[in-house]
């Protein structure tokens, strides 16, 4: 007996092979998904993180694992429109646990408060300022653009634990009360704020560029942001550039003697010079200052109540970066011009200073060439997560001879290099 198999019986089980099989998933979802599938990749974009930059991310079919190994925290990412993973144990929104919480959430970022300057760099970088929403009421940013578009949004509050609510935590000293930070987003449907550390506090998110231990892993936490809108894809493209052009800087970096040293002079309120203090740069910096072509002094931190004492530790220094802060009679404080670094260090026709290699050289820099109104500067803010220019910067600084004058973020104070002083009407798209 024959057996036939015709057309459409053919194209029946082609239909339902189809129907059986999971989705096919091209590019990481801008919205949510309209269903689930348990075997489909809902993340076939994906980062790698390459350098020591303090995070880890994994995926797994429908969610993202990332560590945050600078604020001990994990943060399960599910595509929303699917099931919160079976292992995503969140801790309770009540716990009274101090640090290594887990955070779920679901992704991606459509509305999002801000309270991380460098955050708010890369979320321009990505072009996904319109997921913001709103902002920490004393928060600030040098970018016109983005000090545009917090002006018009709200700005929300941070809501303190009472007394019953306070965490204990066993340290050497025994137990102390901690009080429990978190954001108040509950008037405006926020999803999380991107903010600096860690909190006891299901809904932030901790960004941590500035304590990543090498230059180009401060800007993958472009891809740690990314990965909170799903634009891996972007993410890489963004560093690839950086670290083509970081490299390409690298390579022509000259190969000088000069020694760059951090210091600071410690003023109080009436005007009174107490102490100069030398700082040490972190450990990025340290590499920057390397791969263009110098060395940062090395040695412990050190204060000094006679400034023949200070001028001798620093006798060697060929770039002085100065950290100083200049208060302000009535509180707060200011950014310090040249006149005041001159009274700070007790810069004058003294044969000593003039023997300083840095005060011959006018090698004299602060890192607030780029700053707000609010005093802000885009120190802590695009510099963190953009190494190649910065190291651009650094190069800039070994060639000189007689003070750079043509960097981004450093300003030449001998040479009276102004203060690019930034609005929300420096916008100009």
């Amino acid at each position: 007996m024959g057996f036939k198999i015709s057309f459409y019986t053919i194209a029946a089980v082609a239909v339902m092979s189809a129907l059986s099989m999971p989705a096919s998933v091209v590019a990481n979802q801008s919205d949510c998904a309209s269903s689930y599938d348990a075997k489909t990749d809902y993340f076939p974009d994906k980062v790698q993180v390459k350098y020591n930059s303090g995070f880890e991310i994994t995926y797994k079919n429908n969610a993202k694992y990332i560590s945050n190994k600078i604020s001990g925290e994990t943060y399960v990412l599910h595509q929303c429109g699917t099931p919160v993973p079976d292992d995503a144990k969140a801790t309770p929104a009540n716990s009274l646990q101090v640090g290594d919480w887990t955070k779920v959430m679901a992704v991606p970022a459509t509305k999002v408060a801000l309270d991380s300057a460098p955050a708010s760099a890369i979320i321009e970088k990505l072009n996904a300022q319109d997921s913001v929403a709103a902002s920490y009421k004393f928060f600030a940013v040098t970018s016109a653009c983005m000090q545009k578009e917090l002006a018009d949004l709200p700005r929300v509050e941070q809501t303190y634990g009472t007394p019953s609510a306070r965490r204990r935590r066993s340290n050497s000293m025994g137990n102390s009360l901690v009080r429990r930070v978190s954001y108040d987003l509950s008037k405006d449907d926020l999803q999380w704020t991107f903010t600096t550390y860690g909190m006891s506090d299901p809904r932030s998110v901790a960004v941590n560029p500035e304590s990543a231990t090498d230059m180009l892993g401060k800007a993958e936490w472009i891809k740690f942001v990314a990965a909170f809108y799903n634009k891996e894809a972007d993410a890489e493209k963004l560093f690839d550039q950086i670290e083509s052009r970081y490299n390409s800087i690298k390579k022509s970096a000259p190969k000088t003697e000069k020694t760059v040293g951090m210091a600071r002079y410690n003023k109080v309120a009436n005007g009174t010079i107490v102490s100069w203090t030398i700082d040490q740069p972190q450990q990025w910096l340290v590499q920057g200052i390397a791969d263009a072509g110098m060395k940062a002094h090395s040695g412990d931190t050190a204060t000094y109540s006679d400034v023949n004492d200070f001028y001798k530790a620093v006798s060697g220094w060929d770039v002085l970066i100065d950290t100083s802060i200049e208060p302000l009679p009535h509180g707060g404080a200011t950014i310090p011009q040249w006149e005041n670094i001159s009274n700070g260090y007790k810069f004058g026709s003294d044969k000593t200073v003039e023997s300083l290699p840095f005060f011959k050289a006018s090698a004299i820099y602060r890192s607030d060439l780029i700053s707000s109104y609010q005093n802000a500067t885009d120190y802590n803010e695009h510099l963190q997560v953009q190494p190649d220019d910065l190291l651009d910067d650094l190069v800039k600084i070994a060639k000189a001879d007689s003070g750079a004058n043509d960097t981004k973020w450093y300003r030449n104070l001998p040479n009276k290099v102004s203060v690019n002083w930034v609005s929300s009407s420096d916008c100009k798209n």
